[in-house]
């Protein structure tokens, strides 16, 4: 680490001063410096963030997890709690709404709260300037939203929001009982409507009980530990560069805001179980062979489980249209965009007008042409 830009993780109340006027510095998306938005000095958080991520045990980090007050995570960083949706952000500087929900009913946290560490994250890459692009290109794009909402939406602001998430690591043995099913044809005589004596081949389908053990291993099973946006927006923002994770640094976390993990590790395993059970059946299906294949029962044994908690990078704007709030995020490191906008009822009927009209315009046409 660059002597000056990081104090050590024991102190709390972290700054990141520029050398050469003293104001805070920023970290600039796509690099690894610091920016002086003033002077416009520049400087390098150094090569310590680079060194190797590990795996950790589960087993013994739900013993031994450490903790850290959050203000230790960040320079000068303070925790605000959201009374509307209930989301738990860490910003180093201010903040008028909740990035998650719009609500500008924030309070700040008196007590410095101890929270899990992350050990890694993938810095910001998509700037700013090229997020807010993305978001009114996004918004054009929505054939059936409201025509206000583009006009609506250029107002809204986009927050850089550093979201937790899990990976878990493990091989698991799985036992099970089934049957195997094996096709067969047989010839059937039948009677049809003209009353001739007709023959068919008739599938059936045998079937044989088995039993047997399966081994899958899975690497870096992702899981987001956040619980206030829809998993259906962060499951939309994924292949992450995984391979890119940088050991943590305060640094990396000036002038944006992170979101505390309300997904416990424990409880991520187990999401992380219900995400690995179809490569699983995928494999005793595939074990027991056959045309068919049926599972009556199985039991999983899930062997040297290994976790990360890192950080991961969105750009971030949720607006409220008709007292309802709309979110729409971006993939901060690929500008892949996932979003929730509200559908106008006015345009979806002229739609299915014109739909009918077009169809019944070919159907006399077509009428016409054969008169």
């Amino acid at each position: 680490m660059t002597e000056g830009l990081s104090a050590p993780a024991s102190t709390s109340h972290q700054e990141f001063p520029c050398q050469s006027c003293g104001a805070k510095l920023q970290f600039e998306p796509g690099t690894t410096h610091l920016t002086c938005n003033y002077c416009g000095a520049v400087q390098d958080i150094g090569q310590q963030s680079s060194a190797p991520v590990r795996e950790r045990s589960l087993e013994d980090a739900l013993r031994e997890l450490a903790q850290r007050p959050a203000s230790e995570l960040a320079q000068g960083g303070h925790e605000i709690q959201c009374n509307g949706c209930g989301a738990v952000t860490l910003i180093t500087g201010q903040a008028a709404s909740c990035p998650f929900c719009d609500s500008p009913m924030i309070v700040p946290i008196e007590e410095d709260r101890a929270t899990i560490v992350p050990e890694s994250l993938l810095p910001f890459h998509i700037e700013a300037k090229q997020a807010a692009q993305i978001f009114a290109d996004w918004i054009k794009s929505r054939w059936f939203a409201p025509n206000d909402l583009a006009k609506r939406a250029k107002k809204a602001k986009i927050d850089g929001v550093y979201l937790p998430y899990y990976t878990y690591d493990t091989t698991t043995v799985s036992s099970y009982q089934g049957e195997r099913g094996t096709h067969y044809y047989v010839t059937e005589t039948y009677t049809d409507s003209e009353g001739n004596t007709q023959t068919r081949q008739v599938r059936k389908t045998r079937w044989n009980s088995v039993r047997g053990s399966v081994r899958v291993h899975f690497d870096d099973v992702l899981i987001c530990a956040s619980k206030s946006l829809p998993v259906k927006l962060t499951d939309t923002l994924e292949p992450w560069d995984l391979q890119s994770l940088r050991s943590f640094d305060p640094a990396f976390l000036s002038g944006f805001m992170a979101e505390r993990a309300t997904l416990g590790l424990e409880q991520g395993f187990g999401v992380a179980k219900d995400k690995m059970d179809p490569r699983i059946r995928s494999a005793i299906r595939s074990d027991i062979g056959g045309d068919e294949q049926r599972i009556h029962s199985k039991s999983t044994n899930y062997r040297d489980p290994t976790f990360k908690l890192f950080l991961l990078p969105l750009w971030l704007s949720s607006f409220r249209y008709k007292e309802k709030v709309f979110r729409f995020v971006i993939n901060a490191r690929t500008g892949e965009p996932a979003g929730e906008r509200p559908y106008s009822a006015v345009k979806i009927a002229l739609a299915v007008i014109a739909g009918i009209l077009l169809v019944a315009a070919i159907v006399l046409i077509l009428s016409a042409t054969e008169g």
